[in-house]
């Protein structure tokens, strides 16, 4: 197999291999097996924390029984299946399975890796026995979290870098908290005692909506001006996860 993720990224499926977990017989099932991939970037610019892609029509071409579900991913610093064979050290590589149009069926495997500039690495996806895997993947730390609480009349999300939230009332608008300090902080913010519009070293809410459409809402151009669609009888998610009577 040979396509691309992304621009300039190369990946190529090189071969299946499969292990005995420890307990087992020659003759017993294997607990985990893996499929090895080389991941290039042919480029001269380093590529961190670069996101790549394999869909799983393509890995069960080579492996039919594999289970996006059931896996973990590891990379070596090796360029060749020979050096992997030898490479003493591993690293896991954060990555999930995607459900892309909700049919209830894995349809890629998305993993992030660190690439210098023409550096191949072999990528190693472990799959098989859910609890066998489980026990080897590591837990990720967060980096995004949403919440919805009264405090911030409404739905309220987070990366590391900056806060949003969206009123839901007829304010109808995204609102920012901006964040001098990496991190996630709306599980503070939102605390019944925290005053998140005054300055603090962690940050604040730095964005004063009043009649504007915000960060972005629905609007309507009447007579010139852009006018807000806030007359609403409520609000929710595109999912229906949420929902809120309008004040």
């Amino acid at each position: 197999m040979n396509s691309y993720s992304k621009p300039n990224l190369l990946i190529k499926l090189l071969s299946l291999i499969l292990l005995l977990a420890a307990g087992t017989t020659a003759r017993a099932a294997p607990r985990v097996k893996v499929l090895k991939l080389a991941v290039t970037n042919p480029t001269a610019e380093p590529r961190a924390r670069e996101d790549v892609v394999v869909r799983v029509a393509d890995l069960r071409r080579v492996a039919p029984d594999f289970s996006a579900g059931d896996c973990v991913v590891t990379a070596s610093d090796a360029a060749t299946l020979e050096e992997d064979a030898r490479a003493l050290e591993t690293a896991e590589l954060p990555s999930q399975a995607d459900d892309l149009d909700g049919d209830g069926k894995y349809d890629e495997v998305a993993f992030q890796i660190d690439l210098k500039s023409r550096q191949t690495r072999v990528v190693t996806i472990a799959y098989g026995d859910p609890a066998t895997i489980e026990r080897l993947r590591s837990d990720y730390p967060a980096r995004t979290h949403a919440k919805f609480t009264t405090k911030f009349d409404g739905l309220g999300w987070e990366s590391e870098a900056d806060a949003w939230r969206i009123y839901f009332d007829r304010r109808n608008a995204i609102d920012l908290f901006g964040k001098r300090r990496p991190g996630l902080y709306l599980e503070l913010f939102g605390s019944p005692e925290y005053v998140y519009n005054q300055e603090s070293p962690l940050g604040r809410d730095v964005y004063r909506i009043g009649d504007a459409l915000g960060l972005g809402s629905v609007g309507a151009l009447v007579s010139g001006r852009a006018e807000k669609v806030s007359d609403v009888g409520g609000a929710s998610s595109a999912k229906g996860l949420c929902a809120s009577s309008s004040s």
